[in-house]
């Protein structure tokens, strides 16, 4: 189940950074050879797919360890004490990635409430752009749990 669950947010990632990366070079090769043709939401579709493949790949970050982290010092601690680190830094995640998972969908349902929707002639609702963030940093805060767990029952060092 774990595998299928990596593979589906690797995909979803991939896809959305792909669609980006084609609708900008397309809207580049529109620029120059058919300028009329040029949509209007191009720019902003772009960001909207950028920024959900941003937050799904959050947690990617964190389940692997790529995330920024002090390594050189972190090592020349005692194991115990690098358990104890890990264990708070684990909790610390979820604490915070949690807080910034609700934070979010206060302001999904805000957009909600107040029908937010964007300039362009797509009028896409800007709910469902902000909705990443509260996705993403759900997705973390349960990565930091799940590594939590693991520390705890010893299965991670």
């Amino acid at each position: 189940m774990k595998q299928i669950l990596i593979g589906l947010e690797t995909g979803a990632t991939g896809l959305l950074a792909l669609a980006a990366a084609l609708l900008t070079v397309s809207e580049s090769i529109l620029r120059y050879l058919a300028p009329t043709l040029l949509p209007d939401w191009g720019a902003e579709v772009t960001v909207y797919l950028v920024g959900w493949a941003v937050m799904l790949g959050a947690s990617r970050l964190i389940r692997d360890q790529m995330h920024v982290s002090v390594d050189m010092l972190v090592e020349a601690l005692p194991p115990r004490t690098r358990w104890v680190l890990r264990v708070f830094t684990c909790l610390f995640g979820v604490v915070i990635a949690g807080f910034i998972a609700y934070a979010g969908w206060l302001m999904v349902d805000f957009a909600l409430m107040l029908g937010e929707r964007s300039d362009s002639s797509i009028r896409f609702p800007m709910w469902g752009y902000y909705a990443a963030i509260p996705v993403g940093f759900a997705l973390c805060s349960a990565t930091y749990l799940w590594q939590l767990v693991l520390l705890i029952t010893g299965q991670e060092g």
